[in-house]
């Protein structure tokens, strides 16, 4: 049964509850039907009496699948003596239960994202250690005496490159201290005594 459907149950703790509930309506409609009927100046009628029984046993097997005792529905309740439903642990159970799927989820997103990054990051720092490469093997092969504005270029990108290299190295045990994160936090959630 959804659990919408299950919200519109009306709940009672014990079947006790639902005698005393039942014992009430009966004794208020019986007192109910001998007022109107000294209102009227008539006598108690056993026909009548009969009747609103009837009505009354009808009304209240109407009521029962609409009904829960101790957590469970009317139809399929076991025995009175089991411990009583506890809806507000059961609720607490559900939002953890909802609250374990959402970290798993941003886990999973974590891990896709993060891993791409990291790959563009270590791509990049590659192709800039090639060019670097490049750049310093055609250097070996100019002569001494270098125009200055060619030294300055050299200069800058050797700056460039060497500031690259110091985020790189900054990034790299951050990303790998993320990933460490990551997979204990992922351990601790496949853990058995979680579910």
């Amino acid at each position: 049964m959804s659990a919408s459907k299950e919200d519109l149950r009306v709940s009672i703790e014990t079947m006790s509850d639902w005698s005393r509930v039942k014992a009430n309506y009966a004794q208020a409609a019986s007192s109910s039907l001998a007022k109107e009927l000294t209102a009227r100046n008539l006598s108690e009628s056993s026909s009548l009496s009969q009747h609103l029984d009837q009505f009354i046993q009808n009304t209240f097997r109407l009521v029962q699948p609409n009904l829960r005792v101790n957590g469970q529905s009317f139809n399929e309740r076991g025995e009175d003596d089991i411990e009583p439903f506890d809806e507000s642990l059961d609720r607490h159970v559900w939002s953890l239960h909802d609250q374990r799927l959402g970290l798993q989820k941003t886990i999973a997103v974590i891990r896709r994202i993060e891993a791409s990054k990291i790959e563009k990051m270590m791509l990049s720092s590659l192709e800039q250690y090639h060019k670097l490469d490049a750049l310093e093997s055609e250097l070996e092969d100019l002569p001494e005496d270098l125009p200055e504005d060619l030294t300055m270029d050299v200069d800058d990108t050797a700056g460039e490159t060497a500031a690259w290299a110091q985020e790189l190295s900054q990034s790299i045990p951050n990303q790998t201290e993320r990933t460490t994160r990551l997979q204990n936090v992922t351990a601790e959630l496949k853990r058995p005594d979680w579910r």
